[in-house]
């Protein structure tokens, strides 16, 4: 049974930093493309200044060139090296000035589905930027890694039963159905602060619980049309860490992609991914990491944020 999303993926942002992470970054888009029905691919670099200093240029009259000209000829150069798709339309753009609100800005005027940023581990740089456009920008974002391995074989959606895990879940099957993926969902619970209230054993309230969460999974198979053989992985939360739980077992299935739903906010000073997906976001990982965003949930807000 093939489930597609409301929302398809069919234009993509790829922030580039002219590091060696934008190898990574442009061959996931590659591959991206080759499975999603993607239409526009643009590749951004957003420098801090596009001026060389004036001392420079009298030093060395030959480097009259605009540098985003130069910096232009190098990105396509090496998109083109990179990114093989033929029928997707490709678009390099170079900006000036701050990188995040450049950024949230494309989104809206390109009408951006998915952005990809790097995650780096090892190479210079660090999350900032990452996690600061995770929280503001009004789509689904998809955070590479260095080193991750070609293809996608298997996707973790970690889920709550609510509609941000069934927007997840419709985006991880979408891609599992044009990659031939396994698709891996779990479910963490935990046990209330006063189950021995209840004059039960902490071990025999755990099993309630779990009872409740496998019959709360059918309803959400059922009320959301999702194929009825996907199975579900429960994993009982002894110590408040559900993030390195999710990593944890990731790992150990070989996971090649997490996929997170998030949680969208109307208040400005509250726009947040969910608990989860931040710590997501923010834990030292190999594995690239999908945080799925309701595209028109958050427009009205990127609105004010940007003043237009």
């Amino acid at each position: 049974m093939k489930t597609t999303t409301h929302e398809t993926i069919r234009h993509i942002l790829v922030a580039l930093d002219l590091s060696e992470m934008d190898d990574a970054l442009i061959r996931y888009a590659n591959m991206l493309a080759n499975l999603l029905p993607i239409e526009r691919v643009y590749f951004v670099y957003v420098a801090q200044s596009l001026e060389l200093p004036a001392n420079l240029l009298k030093e060395y009259p030959d480097l009259m060139a605009p540098l985003d000209e130069s910096i232009q000829d190098d990105l396509e150069k090496k998109v083109r090296g990179l990114f093989s798709t033929s029928s997707v339309e490709v678009n390099c753009v170079v900006e000036e000035g701050n990188a995040i609100e450049k950024v949230l800005k494309l989104c809206k005027v390109k009408h951006i589905d998915l952005i990809l940023m790097g995650r780096k581990k090892s190479l210079k740089g660090s999350g900032i930027v990452s996690s600061k456009i995770a929280r503001r920008c009004p789509c689904s974002l998809l955070l590479v890694t260095e080193g991750f391995s070609p293809g996608i074989d298997k996707v973790l959606v970690p889920i709550d039963f609510s509609g941000y895990a069934a927007h997840a879940t419709r985006r991880a099957l979408d891609l599992a159905d044009n990659s031939s993926a396994k698709l891996l969902l779990m479910h963490i619970y935990s046990v209330p602060v006063g189950y021995y209230k209840t004059g039960k054993s902490r071990k025999e309230f755990a099993r309630i619980m779990q009872s409740h969460a496998e019959k709360d999974y059918q309803k959400f198979l059922s009320k959301n049309q999702f194929p009825h053989d996907l199975s579900c992985k429960y994993e009982l939360n002894n110590d408040g860490k559900s993030a390195e739980m999710i990593y944890s077992y990731a790992e150990s299935v070989g996971a090649d992609l997490i996929v997170i739903g998030s949680r969208g906010r109307t208040a400005i000073s509250a726009v947040l991914m969910g608990s989860i997906a931040e710590k997501l976001v923010y834990r030292d990982s190999d594995i690239p990491i999908l945080i799925v965003k309701n595209k028109g949930e958050n427009m009205g807000l990127l609105n004010t944020l940007l003043k237009v």
